[in-house]
């Protein structure tokens, strides 16, 4: 037997997996250092391997062929074997650590040169995110368990917060304990002759025509994972809510009307935490019927016994109920926006409450906080000028800026048409199209100069003519644009202090 084909008895081929299934057996995954150390002796003897057609392959190409695998699928591999060798050098670290061994002595008897190798194998964190492809695995088979047939195609991974490598990782294992993986091509009703490509893993025994089932064919957006895959959670809880006794109404005459619409929050409160974020766009249940809706920011100066204080220009004597917003009778979507995907809802350790974490198993309650977006989030969106802006400006102005607009798209277009490789230059010219038809429908002309996007936060402290805005340089003079707005009598220009 070749040294090839005794690595295929004990690794199998895609879909199977020689005599036994990947992961089966008392200690799963056992295999994975003579998978290791086979193709590492595989590489030092500059293995080759030529092809039913007479092609010969070098370095990982030729073991991947010679194992009848594809070269993603071999890394896949590689990097699943090289996860469960470390998983075994922490179990015998931990071993040796738990029989009173120093890290030192620890290092020595493990063969690493010296002693944070060690400390590295007994992080928890570290242990954790080696796991991640075998958490990923697990919670796919119980989606799958529970609804079928899962979209795993372009995107999930964003979807569910992991990685694409993680999420590679995850399906090559459950697709070697036998669950099938099927692509295929669904016509797209408004472009005739196009398709869209699906992706989708299957319950052990489907057949690839079961996948043209549109309505069997689930997803896992619901689910989303805040630690890179290490545990998943529910991408979308409906909201506590905070009992109104904890809120103040800061109205016009006592200077709310200073802060329109800034909600103050006090430091420290678990339930009102901010996450790394020193200020958000938010949305706080409030009696289970309404809700605040602001920019929130900490503040270390709110009256005893209140935790929020939202400002607002309507006058004193305004009820409560008329000040806040009523929420939407839509269990999904309360507040009548979306808040963010990721990062939108969060949790806190709480002896009595009704969530677990699923890493530590500590109780939790979920966050007063959602958020709409946060700190950073404004500093990503594209710098371009929307049509609710250009329509309120001079003619000239939107005149240039479309001009400027379409002189980037003719750049685009020359540089791609350059292109000599016919492959990569019709893969191009498609993206090209797409991006010309979107920019067709969403009107948006070439941005300003020094053109950013940012928070407007008011600072009373400060002069009606002055602006914080440390992207600029002291003294420069700064337009703000407010969305929407009424038209140009609403764009204050300040001075950079």
């Amino acid at each position: 037997m070749s040294l090839t084909d005794d690595i295929l008895m004990h690794y199998g081929m895609p879909r199977r997996s020689g005599r036994y299934p990947w992961g089966s057996g008392d200690n799963p995954y056992q295999h994975s250092g003579d998978f290791l150390s086979r193709v590492e002796e595989l590489k030092k003897s500059n293995f080759t391997f030529t092809d039913k057609d007479g092609k010969t392959y070098t370095g990982e190409v030729a073991i991947a062929k010679s194992m009848g695998l594809s070269t993603t699928q071999f890394r896949t591999q590689m990097s699943l074997a090289k996860d469960e060798r470390r998983s075994a050098d922490v179990s015998t670290a931990k071993a040796l650590r738990e029989k009173g061994y120093s890290l030192n002595e620890i290092a020595e008897k493990m063969g690493f040169a010296n002693d944070s190798s060690v400390r590295s194998l007994l992080n928890e964190s570290s242990e954790a995110r080696m796991n991640q492809a075998k958490t990923t695995a697990e919670f796919l088979k119980k989606q799958i368990a529970e609804k079928g047939m899962i979209d795993v195609g372009t995107g999930v991974e964003r979807e569910l917060g992991i990685s694409k490598e993680k999420l590679n990782q995850a399906l090559y294992i459950l697709e070697m304990e036998g669950y099938p993986i099927y692509g295929g091509g669904v016509p797209q009703v408004t472009n005739s002759g196009k398709q869209t490509n699906i992706k989708v893993i299957c319950p052990p025994g489907t057949e690839h025509k079961e996948i043209y089932n549109f309505e069997n064919v689930h997803s896992v957006r619901d689910y989303i994972s805040y630690d890179e895959g290490e545990s998943f959670r529910k991408a979308f809880e409906y909201p506590s809510s905070m009992n109104s006794k904890r809120l103040q109404i800061r109205y016009a005459e006592d200077g709310g009307i200073q802060k329109d619409g800034v909600i103050e929050l006090r430091r420290g409160v678990d339930d009102l935490s901010l996450g790394d974020a020193h200020y958000a766009q938010v949305r706080i249940l409030v009696d289970g019927t309404h809700y605040l809706k602001g920019m929130a920011v900490y503040s270390d100066d709110l009256p005893d016994g209140v935790d929020v204080v939202f400002n607002t220009n309507k006058k004193k004597g305004t009820p409560t109920q008329d000040v806040l917003k009523k929420i939407k009778d839509d269990p999904d979507n309360p507040f009548g926006s979306a808040i963010k995907e990721h990062g939108g809802q969060s949790y806190y350790d709480d002896p009595n409450g009704k969530y677990t974490d699923p890493v530590t198993g500590k109780k939790q309650s979920l966050s007063l906080i959602n958020k709409r977006a946060e700190e950073g989030d404004w500093g990503e969106w594209a710098d371009k000028l929307p049509s609710q802006f250009l329509s309120k400006q001079p003619k000239y102005l939107v005149d240039k800026q479309l001009n400027l607009a379409i002189s980037d798209k003719m750049a685009e277009f020359d540089e791609i048409c350059s292109l000599t490789n016919p492959t990569v230059k019709k893969s191009l010219l498609s993206s090209f199209a797409d991006s010309c038809d979107y920019d067709a429908v969403h009107l948006q002309a070439a941005a300003l100069p020094r053109q950013k996007y940012q928070v407007i936060l008011p600072i009373t402290s400060m002069k009606d003519n002055e602006v914080y805005a440390p992207n600029y340089k002291n003294g420069e003079t700064v337009a703000l644009v407010r969305y929407p707005h009424g038209g140009t009598f609403e764009i204050p220009i300040h001075r950079q202090q």
